[in-house]
């Protein structure tokens, strides 16, 4: 599908809605932008972590590893340990941190909708110390007062 949008003032262009369509993306949807030699993709985060996590998963596999191994040794040892661990390459580590990061930005992008939604956005510092001493108390339970 081919598409010609111009590029505004401050370097925004807007993605056709057949394109959105097609994509599935809606207001507020992340989405990666890749700069190759001569081109630019855009694709959604979702798709861009499917990418880079099945690549890693191909190449593991040729050498015995699983993915979920990998993904449960970066937990429990941290990535850059792991990475050393399974003898990633520098293109699988960067394969393995770019989908970690996209998946963490997927999840804070996630705490902020619903935040808003739930008006949580609008509390005040004060507020949220409140609320904080609140959840304290209440975990301490009735007998550590």
């Amino acid at each position: 599908m081919l598409a010609t949008v111009r590029v505004q003032e401050k370097g925004q262009v807007t993605i056709p809605s057949d394109i959105r369509k097609k994509l599935r993306l809606k207001k507020g949807d992340l989405v990666t932008i890749t700069m190759r030699e001569h081109d630019v993709i855009i694709q959604p985060v979702k798709i861009a972590v499917q990418e880079a996590l099945s690549h890693l998963e191909r190449s593991l596999a040729q050498r015995g590893y699983k993915l979920d191994d990998l993904l449960a040794a970066c937990q429990r040892v941290g990535g850059e340990r792991a990475a050393r661990n399974f003898d990633l390459s520098e293109a699988d580590k960067a394969a393995l941190y770019n989908a970690l990061q996209l998946q963490a930005q997927q999840a804070l992008e996630t705490i902020r909708l619903q935040s808003e939604a739930a008006g949580l956005d609008r509390l005040s510092d004060e507020e949220i110390d409140t609320e904080i001493q609140v959840a304290r108390h209440a975990a301490a339970g009735p007998d550590r007062t």
